[in-house]
């Protein structure tokens, strides 16, 4: 079966060599030397260094230490800034300025040790729900947590001394946000644009790849780096459609520039439907013998396809005119109305790729056309865009997102009231024993624990080894700078290069900002012993952090991925629903139904990748969850060919076909979430006689690729299918 066995679907796994895999700690101490692809974050690595930086050398200048409460502002408010929407990035940095004046005033109150735990609960708790809204306001959650321990730490000042405390803190906290949101250029769409851009570039490399494709050997459909381009493509649409949704959100008064932004947006989410079934369509037709020919032109039509998809990309990257180039879709349909030999049903088959090619073609052209009016601003033609659903989408409101997170069973539930705990005991312990700057050890357990076992130990360890590495630069430095102001410059230029090497990685990012975060101690206290003070907190904090994410509510990654896989399978059953429905749905509903499975998937795929990171058993054992995701997302892609198709036979009656295949999801899914083996598949498949040569081929793809899901269901290994009771081994 060309493009849907198991020779091709799970190529690029690559299993260590030996009967077992390596123990999770040491792929956890490789993970410490591994740089992600990209390029340093320079700007954002200034800005951070000129908010920390100018605070404290007013602090120098004045010989105020209060006035140090402005640094630490700067660099908790710049840390927030991740990019973005301006209207977004200005209300994360605007929260944490606020509440952060708001969490110093806690110096003016007696603490107590039995309050100093009891606020410990609370606050570090609800700072943990912070991750319900979204990646950012978890940053400013754990910031806000940090920032608690501090200042209970800190010696009562009373009202007058928090007040000044929280007065700086805004000071500080207003600089960071001048530098970030109003000295450098103002451009709101920018983050939009980029977004897009990526996208169009997604699509461009898919066209790409398919254009080069060759016509001898096995099928390219199904491997491993498909999959994974697939799943970039939707990640990017995703992103995109946040970053544009909160740049949109609230301005009433629109030059445009917006409405181009959204149209190109649901016209590459139109693009990459297309674009999937068209790489369907050209795996199943043959390519040798008379069809050979027009198998050509479709591919030269592909990469003339990708030229125009960069065009877009250089306008809204660079604000260049895209000129189109001149291809013809018509040609494969000429080819086939020429050559008289092509049978069926190759013949039905090309006739769908010239159909595909025509809305390609059209697609592309609206793309073209709207890019190229980005930097003018003339308005776009009167044409029909009510395929390219431009409604907008309405953000939940906040109480009804956390309403969502609070029930047990939520990741974000469980790991608060973990956080919250083992911050807690954090605390009673290490103030209990009267260690020197005990906060430290209750801040390593609130960076240090994580959602999940495996992010938990990667980010201990990547906190010890940062730590420790880093308080013996600063031991260093102390001997080598003797005046305050080349200290304060240190610490200016480490944080500066700590967090443009953030994004390449989060080891070298602790290396450096430790020292930074000593310095700054040994200058307010005078201590200059701090630095192995830190090393020993940091190592008590990460081993209660680990303690905690053990014993508190563990939920290893094995028992969710099955889970993760079923959610996929659903979905799957929803859209093929849509796709066969009487009369046809619109086009945007048939994308909103593709799109939750895209989500689905995506979630299915950092579930596995989580898993990679807790798995102790044999690696070998880690390949059919793999090669499940492949099949999973094979099998949509085939659905997605089905529904393209349907624009040409809408009275096509697939109402057997969908009953024996949603059955089987069902059965499949039942199955993952149980942890057991699926029922045996129906020997008989839907009779589809009576259908043209075109529905029939890719019906009995569907059903092929639901064959081979269900075998990779029952490849599942014992770990991985078995029941939170016990019934099989756990593998960590």
């Amino acid at each position: 079966m060309r493009g849907d066995g198991g020779d091709t679907a799970a190529q690029g796994w690559v299993a260590p060599r030996g009967r077992a895999a390596r123990g999770h700690l040491p792929r956890h101490v490789a993970g410490l030397f591994r740089f992600q692809p990209g390029r340093p974050a320079i700007a954002a690595g200034l800005r951070t260094g000129l908010a920390l930086g100018v605070p404290l050398l007013i602090s120098a200048l004045l010989g105020n230490p209060a006035a140090s409460w402005a640094g630490m502002a700067g660099l908790f408010v710049a840390l927030v800034d991740k990019g973005g929407p301006y209207r977004t990035r200005a209300r994360a940095m605007g929260a944490m300025t606020v509440l952060g004046a708001g969490v110093g005033l806690i110096v003016a109150l007696p603490s107590p040790f039995w309050v100093d735990v009891a606020l410990t609960l609370f606050w570090v708790t609800a700072c943990g729900f912070a991750r319900s809204f979204g990646d950012t306001p978890g940053i400013v959650g754990m910031l806000l947590a940090n920032l608690f321990v501090v200042s209970l730490a800190l010696p009562q000042r009373g009202v007058e001394g928090a007040a000044l405390q929280a007065a700086w803190f805004i000071a500080g906290g207003l600089w960071s946000m001048f530098l970030a949101l109003v000295l450098w250029p103002l451009r709101p769409y920018r983050p939009s644009r980029l977004a897009i851009a990526a996208c169009y570039e997604e699509l461009a490399a898919i066209a790409d790849d398919v254009a080069g494709w060759p016509m001898e050997g096995p099928s390219r459909v199904g491997t491993w780096e498909a999959v994974q381009r697939a799943a970039r493509i939707r990640r990017s649409l995703e992103m995109a459609r946040a970053t544009l949704g909160a740049t949109r959100q609230g301005r009433q008064e629109e030059s445009g520039r917006g409405e181009y932004l959204l149209v190109l947006l649901e016209d590459a989410d139109a693009l990459s439907l297309l674009l999937t079934a068209m790489s369907e369509a050209l795996d199943e037709a043959p390519r040798q013998g008379a069809c050979r020919r027009a198998r050509i032109e479709a591919q030269h039509a592909l990469g003339a396809l990708a030229v125009d998809l960069r065009g877009v990309v250089g306008a809204l990257a660079r604000g260049s005119v895209p000129v189109p180039t001149s291809w013809d879709s018509e040609r494969v349909t000429r080819v086939l109305h020429a050559d008289g030999g092509i049978p069926e049903p190759a013949r039905s088959q090309y006739s769908h790729v010239a159909g595909l090619l025509g809305r390609l073609r059209e697609y592309s052209s609206v793309a073209l056309d709207v890019a190229s009016r980005l930097e003018s601003g003339r308005p776009l033609p009167e044409r029909d865009m009510s395929a390219l659903g431009l409604e907008r989408e309405r953000e939940r409101a906040w109480w009804k997102v956390l309403r969502d997170h609070l029930t047990p069973e939520s990741v974000v539930f469980r790991h608060a009231l973990r956080l919250g705990l083992t911050a807690t005991a954090a605390t009673a312990l290490a103030e209990g024993l009267g260690l020197n700057h005990w906060y430290w050890v209750t801040i390593t357990v609130i960076v240090v624990l994580q959602p999940y076992a495996g992010l938990t130990t990667e980010k201990g360890l990547q906190r010890v080894a940062g730590t420790f590495l880093g308080s013996v630069v600063a031991m260093g430095l102390v001997h080598v700078l003797p005046e305050r102001w080349m200290l304060l410059a240190a610490i200016a230029l480490l944080v500066c290069v700590s967090v443009s090497m953030r994004p390449l990685s989060f080891t070298v990012f602790q290396v450096l900002l430790a020292p930074a975060l000593v310095l700054l101690a040994e200058l307010q206290t005078g201590d200059w012993r701090l630095a192995g003070v830190r090393i020993l907190n940091t190592l008590l904090g990460g081993g209660l952090a680990l303690v905690g994410m053990r014993l508190l509510w563990p939920s290893p990654e094995h028992v969710r991925f099955g889970e993760e896989v079923a959610c996929v399978l659903k979905a799957d059953q929803e859209y093929l629903r849509e796709v066969a429905r009487t009369p046809a749905v619109t086009e945007v509903a048939l994308r909103e139904a593709r799109r939750k499975v895209g989500v689905a998937l995506l979630s299915a795929e950092a579930s596995f990748q989580r898993l990679l990171s807790e798995w102790k058993g044999p690696s070998k054992e880690l390949e059919p969850g793999m090669a499940l995701i492949t099949y999973a997302r094979r099998f949509t892609a085939a659905v997605t060919a089905l529904a393209a198709s349907r624009a040409w036979h809408p009275e096509s009656d697939l109402g057997p076909v969908v009953r024996y295949v949603t059955d089987a999801l069902e059965e499949l899914s039942a199955a993952l979430v149980a942890r057991r083996a699926p029922s045996a598949l129906k020997r008989v498949a839907p009779d589809f006689g009576g259908a043209d040569a075109l529905a029939r081929t890719q019906v009995a793809r569907l059903v092929r690729q639901l064959g081979v899901l269900q075998h990779a269901v029952e490849r599942m290994p014992p770990a991985l299918r078995a029941s939170e009771d016990g019934a099989a081994p756990a593998p960590a």
